[in-house]
């Protein structure tokens, strides 16, 4: 069956976290503001339509592929995508009230991954340094819009 790693990491937005679902389930611009995209399969579905076995395409930052949406709700967005079987990951957003700034939003990025590939997200491997780093840059750009959106 494989193994299983888990990857995480959050970010400290001072904007309500209203706010912050809002811009993050813009998917059209996300061009204006970062190097991922989220698009659903479906023409014409908007991020809020969007349910649970609903496809869509992901591409961040260079990794492109077609996971099943899992959870749509106002403090939580995930995905399931697997790689032929051999890697399975189940990737979450979390937008939850600051308890470190008042007014302010925590969000969290998880993912999940199983299969025989899933060492590659071990600890001391590149891949796991260059995903982290490439959600730390989405978070980055995520909490530039929120906070200048806020102003």
């Amino acid at each position: 069956m494989g193994q299983s790693q888990s990857l995480s990491t959050e970010v400290e937005i001072q904007a309500t976290p209203d706010v912050v679902r809002t811009i993050f389930s813009d998917f059209p611009r996300y061009k204006e503001w970062c190097k991922w995209t989220i698009e659903p399969v479906a023409s014409g579905k908007k991020a809020s339509e969007l349910r649970a076995n609903d496809r869509i395409k992901v591409n961040l930052d260079g990794m492109a592929f077609s996971p099943v949406v899992k959870q749509n709700s106002t403090d939580c967005f995930s995905w399931e995508g697997s790689l032929y079987g051999m890697f399975t990951g189940k990737h979450q957003f979390h937008f939850s009230p600051s308890t470190k700034n008042p007014g302010g939003t925590t969000a969290v990025q998880v993912e999940d991954f199983q299969g025989l590939l899933a060492f590659l997200m071990a600890p001391g491997w590149s891949f796991r340094q260059k995903t982290l780093d490439n959600w730390d840059a989405f978070f980055g750009d995520l909490k530039k819009e929120a906070e200048q959106t806020s102003r």
